[in-house]
């Protein structure tokens, strides 16, 4: 239950509340559990602040039981191991729904799970959702557009209809793969000058240097998704810039707060090192992801 998990949590648990069909788990641990075990989960929006209740908070797999829909919302260097240690809450209708930055999340859900990985499906958000502290989730912009789907035979409207009914912006489609590429179009590159230049939305905004550069990142991006066969368009580099004006001017990204909070575990081999490393595999050049990954280096070298 971090920022993306409180976000659509707590619109998932208002929704349902008197909904005797649906039950909405909450599953989380240690003072995040306790807060909302014993006073619920806090959501702060620009719009509303609201104090929602789960059917069930749990890290208990045996008190959670076997679920229809796991919407799994971790950071990306913490998936495997979550995905692995609710395995016996997952049969094989089990859908289990990524919702957090990057490409192959997929894969390493279907890697980590006792079932062909038919149900297992591709997702992103768009959205800037902070924990302020345990048990309080913090919406600060982004429109919370999510995106879902997969090449498989199975119909998931129903995942739609669900998430739909609770006001989530939901879209399901099989072109999933372009859209994904699209989000990290704009997520990685953004992630990557934010953090090596310690900028706020606004600052790199209006900085022509720090925007040219910007686009730099999202050209070596859409030149390595050509080579993973998706093809981006110059468009999509117009249209990854444009959705920097909808957030507010003191948004951070999550890889520069966690650098600059010296946390142990970050998403940086997801967001600047896979774009590095295969790079150097297709034989694409990433100069600028090279440099970016050098400068947050040398943060990391000055606060040890």
């Amino acid at each position: 239950m971090g920022g993306i998990g409180g976000f659509v949590g707590a619109k998932l648990a208002r929704a349902y509340s008197k909904d005797r069909d649906t039950q909405i788990i909450f599953i989380c641990r240690g003072k995040t559990k306790e807060k909302i075990l014993h006073e619920g989960l806090k959501f702060i929006s620009p719009k509303e602040t609201v104090t929602v209740h789960p059917d069930l908070t749990s890290d208990d797999p045996l008190e959670i039981g076997l679920l229809d829909l796991l919407i799994v919302a971790t950071k990306s260097y913490a998936l495997a191991d979550a995905v692995r240690q609710y395995q016996s809450c997952l049969q094989t209708e089990t859908v289990i729904l990524p919702l957090l930055n990057g490409i192959n999340a997929r894969d390493i859900i279907a890697e980590n799970t006792p079932y062909d990985g038919s149900n297992v499906l591709h997702g992103c958000i768009y959205i800037a959702s902070n924990i302020d502290q345990p048990g309080v989730v913090r919406h600060l912009g982004g429109p919370g557009k999510i995106f879902f789907g997969n090449a498989s035979p199975h119909d998931y409207t129903w995942v739609q209809r669900l998430l739909e009914k609770c006001g989530l912006d939901t879209t399901y489609t099989r072109n999933i793969k372009d859209i994904l590429w699209k989000k990290y179009l704009f997520v990685s590159p953004l992630a990557a000058v934010t953090t090596a230049h310690d900028l706020t939305f606004g600052e790199l905004a209006d900085s022509q240097a720090h925007m040219d550069l910007l686009e730099n990142l999202m050209r070596e991006v859409k030149a390595l998704a050509g080579g993973f066969g998706v093809g981006l368009k110059d468009q999509d580099i117009a249209d990854a810039l444009d959705l920097l004006q909808g957030f507010p001017d003191a948004t951070k990204t999550s890889l520069q707060l966690d650098v600059q909070h010296q946390a142990q575990h970050t998403e940086r081999d997801n967001l600047i090192g896979f774009v590095i490393e295969n790079g150097e595999r297709l034989g694409i050049e990433v100069k600028h992801y090279k440099a970016m990954d050098n400068k947050i280096n040398e943060i990391l070298k000055n606060r040890r």
